[in-house]
């Protein structure tokens, strides 16, 4: 296992780190280590640079991804599942990263075989919250069979996937504290613009909900969570979920995919049991985040619409949990309020919060004003599903 001891360059010279780190810890990140600095150990590139925010290089979340895709390679304690080659079964498969097409995208998550909840088995206490959890029974948390399903979408306004963050500690503190078993999702970015991310996910619920019984999971509690334009891909996918299914279905039928895969998905819902949205992007018509919007809609007027979420929510919108912060300086905080009227007015179950303090892209947040988020969420789809 990787410590703060080894320098970068040992680190990345180990396969399949060199090649596949981005799929977990985003590659444009590891330029801020410049290449002077390569026989640095992490602790030393830790104490020397910085983030582009100002904040010390995230030689942690760095390292633990690296240690993640090292399970992934030597143990097989993780599995990257290919979501548009359904019946590829090879278990050692790792993606390239930043290939960003159909053929990468995938699925991050536990081996059923091997340890079916390894997210809540290698968590790190960075997701540990400062505060007891009892959200969830404990007995439901311990459940070997029929737990809910999250797939997790990282945000980074479909230009880029903030996967630890936003990705892997979500994914360890609801498989740890809320009994889930946890997925995470790995989808198109731009020059990719929609439908293509919006299939993605439509695919991963479908994949997710067709193998239930392999996973050990609920089919009727399947839940997506995601953060800022991941928070839209979520939102926008619930309400579009129909159209998505019959494009991801004419997709595979020309890729010729097995008969019988393709059955299994033609008999599921591509409709998700319930969303979770961190600081989302919601509207691309009035005080949006502008890079979100060029980049899933290349600029196409007619797209606008059809993406802004809170023009298209109806009574059969799944429950949604949102959160946001009011000084965030990226989406502006109108998106969630905007939001929840819509769910007010179409009578959806809802709890949408709105936070001092935290700015954006926080994940857990546990040393924002929003530090208690998660156990809120969690709350909320216990009491919904």
């Amino acid at each position: 296992m990787f410590t703060k001891n080894d320098t970068f360059e040992q680190i990345m010279r180990t396969d399949p780190i060199r090649r596949a780190i981005g799929n977990l810890f985003p590659s444009c990140w590891l330029h801020r280590i410049p290449p002077q600095h390569a026989a640095y150990t992490m602790s030393q590139i830790e104490a020397e640079d910085t983030m582009e925010w100002g904040v010390p290089f995230q030689s942690d979340a760095f390292i633990e991804s690296a240690n993640l895709l090292m399970e992934t390679a030597d143990n097989h304690r993780f599995l990257f599942l290919p979501l548009w080659d359904p019946d590829n079964r090879d278990s050692q498969w790792i993606p390239d990263a930043d290939t960003n097409c159909a053929s990468t995208v995938s699925l991050f998550t536990g081996n059923p075989a091997i340890d079916n909840t390894a997210f809540a088995h290698t968590a790190q206490s960075s997701s540990v919250p400062p505060y007891p959890t009892n959200a969830v029974p404990a007995e439901k948390r311990e459940a070997l069979t029929e737990r809910p399903a999250v797939i997790i979408c990282p945000g980074g306004g479909y230009e880029m996937l903030s996967a630890h963050s936003e990705g892997i500690q979500l994914a360890q503190r609801m498989e740890r504290d809320g009994g889930y078993k946890a997925f995470i999702l790995s989808y198109r970015i731009t020059p990719n613009t929609y439908p293509l991310p919006q299939m993605d996910l439509a695919l991963a619920i479908l994949h997710v909900r067709a193998r239930a019984k392999l996973y050990q999971i609920d089919p009727a509690r399947i839940f997506v969570v995601g953060s800022s334009a991941g928070g839209h891909l979520c939102a926008s996918e619930a309400y579009l979920h129909e159209t998505l299914k019959r494009d991801v279905l004419a997709e595979l039928d020309r890729r010729q995919i097995q008969p019988d895969t393709r059955k299994s998905f033609q008999d599921c819902s591509a409709r998700p049991d319930g969303i979770g949205l961190l600081y989302p992007v919601i509207s691309f018509l009035s005080e949006y985040h502008e890079g979100s919007c060029l980049n899933l809609t290349n600029g196409a007027p007619d797209l606008r619409k059809l993406l802004s979420v809170e023009t298209h929510i109806t009574s059969t919108y799944p429950p949604v949990y949102a959160f946001a912060n009011q000084d965030d300086g990226s989406v502006p905080v109108s998106n969630t309020t905007r939001l929840e009227k819509a769910l007010q007015n179409a009578g959806i179950p809802h709890l949408c919060q709105v936070y001092p303090s935290g700015d954006h892209g926080i994940g857990l947040g546990y040393e924002c004003s929003c530090k208690r988020w998660s156990e809120e969420m969690l709350a909320f789809f216990e009491q919904v599903s």
